[in-house]
């Protein structure tokens, strides 16, 4: 049983466990066949081209998916904390070679859950139900926000990357977004360089159509 109370948080956040009780919280990660793993830092959880056997969520630490383009230059795709449950789509499809590579930004405590034993376990369980819902609504969200980055890597001048961008992103009262990357890693996800995105954003500044503040950011 996982006791630890910050890795129970990270559980909590991930939408997989969504209407398990603290009760049933033991019985579903054995239904699972649940293993903790450590990975040091800068170190592969899987590798372009690689196998991954089971799905992971991360406890704590920090880690970043990318992929290479044609040019071969690797595109940050998102950076990830505590709760983020990752590799659902890889493992249920029994993938061979991972079109993305993950990597730990940071030490990680990682829990490996088996996916397969949601559907194809002999136990009948009202836990698995309630994984199995879980599991189809989150594999649906993620294609949403594929659908997203493939729009916004398919427009051709940098200005409309990040129009796009700034418009997924939710607003506060004041109708500012907050940026979850830093401009490196934005950069990256919006497939340019450093420079070129530092140069954009000051022409819209410039031309009074963005205000910045820090990693803040509205349209005008």
């Amino acid at each position: 049983m996982i006791t630890n109370q910050e890795y129970l948080y990270s559980i909590r956040k991930c939408y997989l466990f969504d209407g398990i009780n603290d009760e049933q919280l033991p019985e579903a990660i054995k239904l699972l066949n649940g293993r903790i793993k450590k990975v040091k830092k800068d170190d592969f959880i899987v590798q372009l081209g690689g196998v991954l056997q089971n799905a992971g969520l991360l406890l704590k630490g920090k880690i970043e998916s990318s992929f290479q383009n044609e040019n071969y230059d690797q595109i940050t795709m998102h950076t990830f904390t505590g709760g983020y449950l990752f590799g659902e789509a890889l493992v249920i499809n029994d993938a061979k070679n991972s079109p993305v590579q993950v990597r730990a930004v940071e030490d990680c405590i990682i829990l490996f859950v088996d996916l397969a034993a949601i559907y194809q376990s002999d136990v009948h369980s009202p836990i698995l139900v309630v994984l199995a819902e879980n599991l189809i609504k989150s594999l649906a969200r993620k294609n949403l926000i594929l659908n997203q980055k493939v729009r916004i890597l398919s427009q051709k001048s940098l200005r409309d990357r990040i129009l796009i961008y700034l418009g997924t992103l939710p607003k506060d009262k004041n109708g500012f977004v907050k940026i979850p990357f830093t401009q490196t890693a934005l950069a990256e996800y919006l497939g340019v360089n450093r420079s070129a995105l530092s140069r954009e954003i000051g022409r819209m500044q410039n031309e009074e159509r963005l205000i910045v503040d820090g990693r803040r950011m509205k349209l005008c």
